[in-house]
């Protein structure tokens, strides 16, 4: 089976989004970002994993979404992981 690329997480601002890229590839974990637009206006920015590392990855995630108080208010779409 190939792997392929899936949402970790969508952000609504691209700052937050790469401070969890950097925490990803810090723990060995290939990730892009992508910011998706709706008339030219940006309607987040998303965090890319390849869905073999989403175990992975979602330690990582939940260390910096507990990071920071605000984390909730800035995210669009986050995952499931409860």
């Amino acid at each position: 089976m190939k792997d392929k690329l899936i949402t970790l997480v969508k952000y609504r601002y691209a700052y937050r989004a790469e401070i969890l890229k950097d925490k990803l590839e810090e723990n060995g974990i290939e990730c892009s970002i992508t910011s998706e637009s709706v008339l030219g206006q940006i309607d987040g920015v998303k965090v890319m994993i390849m869905d073999k590392d989403y175990e992975q990855a979602i330690k990582v995630y939940r260390k910096v979404r507990d990071l920071y108080d605000n984390h909730s208010k800035e995210v669009i779409d986050e995952p499931d992981d409860e």
